[in-house]
C-alpha cells in the first residue's frame, strides 16, 4: 500500500477545498471521510454549500496531513448505504448515529475520485525562520 494511501486510510478527517460557485472564490472545509477504492466519500449536509459547488466546478483539492491531492467531484446517491456502512466502519456506530442520524440523516453522497498528488505542504516544524537584520 502506497504511503498515500496508508494516509488516507487513518486519517480521521481531511480538509477538502472546492470552488466557489456564486463568489469563484476557493472555500476549504474540513470533513469526515472514508476511502475506498482510490476514492474518498462523504456526507454533506442537504445545506452545505461546498457540495453544491461541485456542480458548477467538480475539480477539487484534498490536504490530508501534510499531503495535498488534487480530485473530482460528483454526487452519487445512489450509494447512500453503502457510504454510511463505510463511516460506520470507521468511525463507529455511535460517532455516525451522534453526528448523521436523526434529523441530521437527510445527506447528500458526494465521492471524490482522486487524481495526482500535488506535493506535500511544509509542516511548521520545517519552515524557513525568519532572522532580523
Amino acid at each position: 500500500m502506497a504511503t498515500s494511501e496508508i494516509i488516507l486510510e487513518e486519517a480521521p478527517y481531511l480538509n477538502l477545498t472546492t470552488k466557489g460557485r456564486r463568489t469563484g472564490l476557493s472555500r476549504t472545509v474540513e470533513l469526515w471521510f472514508a476511502f475506498e477504492d482510490g476514492k474518498l466519500f462523504f456526507l454533506a449536509h442537504e445545506n452545505s454549500n461546498w457540495w453544491k459547488d461541485l456542480g458548477k466546478t467538480p475539480r477539487v483539492e484534498i490536504e490530508v496531513g501534510e499531503i495535498l491531492f488534487e480530485g473530482t467531484g460528483n454526487l452519487i446517491q445512489e450509494q447512500l448505504e453503502h457510504v454510511f456502512n463505510l463511516f460506520r466502519r470507521k468511525y463507529g456506530d455511535d460517532q455516525v448515529s451522534r453526528w448523521y442520524g436523526g434529523h441530521r440523516s437527510n445527506r447528500r453522497v458526494v465521492a471524490v475520485e482522486l487524481g495526482k498528488v500535488l506535493g506535500k505542504r511544509p509542516s511548521e516544524k520545517m519552515r524557513p525562520i525568519e532572522l532580523a537584520a
